[in-house]
């Protein structure tokens, strides 16, 4: 049993859930739409686990998922500040994520009117959910766990017999696909914590996918937390305590775009990563010997610049439209690409700010980023990375948009035609988290 001492020199956890469904119709984010929701199919969450080194908030780190599409960095910072108003708990301590459900209420309106009225409770309700995890903090035991699911998660950018870059939820002959142009990541990474007495007692399983939830596609109307939600509902019916997804890098990977779009298909995904997930937990022995710490680096990555040639296609395309966009169910027209240009072209190259964090806890890292990396950027600064298991968990505070690859760049494609980025981004944000990675290792070798 534990004593005074324990209790305050070992690890603490809490984990709580605060339900963030809207209560009324909202525009939703990740498709263009014509009309706000309908309806609710499932329910959204607001998730908190907040690790412990002690019971002072100083000593406290939360990690909140929630079930929209992505959040700004304004708003994220709002929330920080909520929870620190209610808990004490500094704001760097607290990383938020979303899971990127693409039928969730539109907190960013990149492809929809924005919702603000519905962010700013969304702001308190994160405050909400982090302060009931802090209350219920006790002794915990944590330990991680890695599986794979290989049938959720495909690579998107397919090569086509003429040369073009065409997407997999694009129509296009079996026959005419050459390859797809890399590969997606079908790690499942599980981090158990249970409390410190017993390890039947769960608080939460944390688990971490590359994934882009968007099963239900833009004739959708009803809101929903995608497969992410599924898998995480079937988690805590089987195990109890919290399931708490984040998301990877998996800004080049999707789901089968051509089949199974419908609420069959996203129950039979979070399936699939349930019992992943289920299978890599069993095999995990939590220990109470661990401290959690968190190292914060902010720069920027370099804003797009349009060429003469993308600014005059862009114009001919608005004089056009004037600027109108029809919806779509998946991707996006002409239409979006040309107002989007005009977007880029009035931030003139602007520079989009970064803040990473990375949290590490029984040699394990979570490490954060504000947008959509490629899949492969995530592989490989896993492959470089001190800590065993290393997570990437995007659209983490902030969302500068997709981050592709130099290579894919030139190669062209969906993303590459909507980035907000430079194509110098993905060397500085692999020297970057690799340096983060590197200071956060350093610091524990010193402790």
């Amino acid at each position: 049993m534990w004593d005074d001492r324990d209790l305050e020199s070992s690890l603490l956890a809490g984990a709580a859930k605060v339900d963030i469904t809207p209560d009324r119709p909202v525009w939703m984010d990740g498709m263009i739409r014509s009309h706000p929701s309908v309806g609710v199919h499932d329910p959204l969450f607001a998730r908190a686990l907040v690790l412990a080194n002690g019971r002072q908030p100083q000593q406290m780190f939360a990690l909140v998922a929630l079930d929209v599409c992505s959040l700004g960095d304004a708003h994220g910072t709002a929330a920080r500040q909520a929870v620190a108003e209610r808990t004490g708990l500094p704001p760097g301590q607290v990383v938020i994520a979303a899971t990127h459900t693409h039928s969730g209420p539109a907190t960013m309106g990149y492809f929809n009117p924005a919702e603000p009225a519905y962010t700013r409770e969304l702001v308190e309700r994160v405050a909400q959910a982090v302060a009931q995890a802090a209350a219920g903090l006790q002794p915990a035991a944590v330990g991680w766990g890695c599986g794979r699911e290989e049938t959720i998660s495909h690579y998107r950018r397919l090569l086509a017999a003429d040369g073009r870059v065409v997407m997999n939820w694009e129509p296009c002959p079996p026959e005419q696909i050459v390859r797809p142009l890399g590969e997606a990541d079908p790690e499942v990474t599980v981090l158990q914590v249970v409390g410190a007495d017993s390890p039947h007692q769960p608080i939460c399983l944390l688990f971490h996918h590359a994934g882009h939830p968007n099963i239900m596609s833009g004739d959708n109307y009803l809101l929903s937390a995608d497969y992410p939600g599924v898998a995480a509902g079937l988690l805590e019916a089987a195990w109890g305590g919290l399931a708490l997804f984040l998301n990877g890098a998996q800004g080049s990977v999707d789901i089968d775009g051509l089949r199974h779009r419908d609420w069959a298909g996203m129950a039979r995904a979070g399936t699939s990563l349930a019992r992943a997930v289920s299978e890599a937990a069993h095999s995990i022995t939590p220990s109470h010997q661990a401290l959690v710490r968190m190292e914060t680096c902010r720069y920027h990555l370099p804003g797009r610049r349009l060429t003469p040639e993308e600014w005059a296609w862009a114009e001919q395309v608005l004089a056009r439209t004037q600027g109108k966009v029809a919806p779509l169910a998946d991707g996006v027209g002409e239409d979006f690409k040309a107002v989007f240009y005009r977007e880029l072209r009035r931030a003139g190259g602007r520079p989009l700010p970064v803040e990473q964090q990375c949290l590490t806890v029984a040699g394990g890292a979570l490490l954060t980023f504000p947008g959509e990396l490629y899949t492969e950027i995530g592989r490989r600064i896993k492959g470089q990375s001190p800590f065993t298991p290393t997570c990437l968990v995007g659209l983490a505070g902030g969302d500068v948009g997709y981050v592709p690859t130099a290579q894919a760049i030139r190669e062209g494609g969906y993303a590459e035609q909507t980035r907000r980025v430079d194509e110098a981004a993905e060397q500085i944000v692999v020297k970057q988290s690799l340096a983060l990675l590197s200071a956060a290792c350093e610091r524990q070798a010193e402790e």
